[in-house]
């Protein structure tokens, strides 16, 4: 990445409050002027373009070392914001006293010193901040020494080793379980719900550690999170949706406690994600009112929240999943004005959502848009949605979304009356789904519907041969939910809705609102 892209991107990812903090630095230390000027001009352009550039700052000497100036304004940037962010979070704060700490030792005012280090020390065990606890008792140790050990037993010396040995023991404890998360969830983010991949034969091997076994050898709060995201996310992976929603159900317990008792930035997050990871196992279990608390919840994190502790960036996420998860919603509940609403909202922030950098979210988001849009009626909207993912390069790392994605663009091609790309969508995605190493019955039935149309359009008029297809459907005992419950087909009620001559979306409701 060249150092004017980095810049762009640098400048265009902090907040409006980080801007003016910037820019009042710049001002108070007479930065150079021409440092200010990029800036301002990688904050109000669009993109990184060099020739641009040097055009809008023609003539100005700096230009003569462009990379130069740009690499300046960079280093610039992230030394004011390590101040801007010394009182915003506790990592921040703990490290920048350690260096008063250190600072001040140096200065030979070794009581303020110890003075100070006491007080980061009952911050950083508030905190569980292990790091720090070790550097603090590093520096203990260092104190007791330079005072020759005066008025110290032997058991003081133990003391301090034996909290030392406690607190790493402490952090391999959460490396063990972060670890094992992180494992869990790598198969999970490439392969998607199970289906017969060798990679998903680890999940056995990994809830199968000894140190998954019983939920008292997780010895931290971070280490307790892992344990139960671990197995919510394992009896997700295998349809064992009621044990899914315990384990989610006390993960969300855990950190709303914390939540409600300490704020920092680090649990606003983990409070997000507990309430999302929860969201897409109510809708499995046709919890709709809960969802729609949760949702809620999610919205109303920020009013919860100290502003300090409250970024831009956890804020476009919970505008995004809260819109994906509202949209599943409103598909389920065939909620048509209410998901059309949402979707112009969305539209009307399309160029600020696009450049958001987590792109498996993203595209989810235009999954959910497109399914909904294709309840509705609206094949045409729908399938630009489903193109947007068909066109991005990072859907062939996300397995389930991408097979979702392309047997729903096989039946919009039907709804649209394209019948002559049939045969075609069919084999490429019987190819692409033969390389998973297993089909789902389901889909083997939908590919080998779907090539019969190729063959002849006029077979749509025969609702036989729906009634044929959900015969065949409902005994491979097919359950929409097989994925991702977020980015699921329901075939049955789309079968349903061609042999009725009845909207999806009014199947939907009438199928879904039964079970509220």
């Amino acid at each position: 990445m060249s150092k004017g892209n980095r810049l762009f991107e640098l400048v265009q990812s902090l907040e409006l409050n980080e801007k003016r903090y910037f820019k009042l630095q710049a001002t108070l230390q007479k930065k150079d002027s021409n440092l200010t000027r990029l800036f301002d001009y990688y904050a109000g352009s669009s993109g990184f373009d060099e020739d641009e550039i040097r055009n809008h700052f023609s003539g100005e000497k700096f230009l003569e070392q462009l990379a130069v100036t740009q690499n300046h304004l960079h280093e610039s940037i992230l030394r004011a914001m390590r101040l801007y962010h010394l009182k915003r979070t506790v990592e921040f704060q703990l490290y920048g006293l350690l260096q008063d700490v250190q600072f001040l030792y140096e200065k030979g005012l070794v009581e303020q010193s110890r003075g100070l280090l006491k007080k980061v020390r009952k911050m950083a065990v508030k905190n569980d901040s292990f790091l720090v606890i070790l550097n603090v008792l590093e520096w203990e140790a260092k104190f007791l020494a330079e005072g020759f050990y005066v008025g110290k037993e032997e058991s003081d010396i133990d003391l301090g080793s034996e909290e030392y040995y406690e607190v790493l023991g402490a952090l391999q404890n959460e490396r063990e379980y972060g670890d094992l998360q992180s494992k869990i969830f790598n198969n999970y983010y490439k392969i998607g719900i199970e289906r017969k991949n060798s990679d998903y034969k680890t999940n056995d091997q990994i809830v199968n550690q000894f140190a998954l076994k019983d939920s008292n050898r997780a010895l931290t709060f971070r280490s307790k999170c892992c344990y139960l995201n671990i197995h919510a996310q394992y009896n997700k992976i295998n349809g064992n949706w009621d044990d899914a929603y315990r384990y989610r159900k006390e993960l969300l317990a855990l950190v709303d406690d914390k939540f409600g008792t300490a704020f920092n930035r680090d649990l606003v997050s983990r409070y997000f994600v507990a309430i999302n990871n929860l969201i897409p196992i109510c809708l499995k279990l046709k919890k709709w009112e809960e969802v729609q608390e949760l949702i809620s919840k999610m919205e109303t994190i920020e009013e919860r929240s100290l502003k300090t502790h409250f970024s831009n960036e956890i804020g476009i996420r919970i505008f995004l999943q809260a819109s994906i998860s509202k949209l599943a919603l409103f598909t389920r509940l065939g909620n048509k004005e209410t998901g059309l609403e949402l979707i112009k909202t969305i539209e009307g922030k399309q160029g600020e959502i696009a450049r958001y950098h987590r792109k498996y979210v993203l595209l989810h988001l235009y999954f959910n848009i497109s399914y909904f849009l294709f309840t509705v009626g609206d094949h045409s909207q729908s399938l630009r949605w489903l193109n947007l993912i068909l066109n991005d390069t990072d859907i062939r790392s996300v397995e389930d979304l991408n097979a979702s994605t392309r047997i729903l663009t096989m039946i919009l091609q039907f709804e649209l009356g394209r019948s002559e790309l049939l045969e075609y969508l069919a084999r490429s995605t019987y190819r692409y789904l033969s390389k998973l190493e297993g089909l789902y019955e389901f889909e083997e039935i939908m590919l080998a519907f779907m090539k019969k149309f190729s063959k002849n359009d006029l077979l749509r008029e025969d609702k036989s041969i729906f009634v044929k297809l959900k015969g065949k459907l409902e005994t491979v005992a097919y359950e929409p939910g097989e994925r991702n419950a977020l980015s699921t087909l329901d075939l049955n009620s789309w079968v349903e809705s061609k042999i009725s001559d009845q909207p999806l979306h009014e199947i939907l409701k009438a199928k879904n609102y039964a079970n509220r």
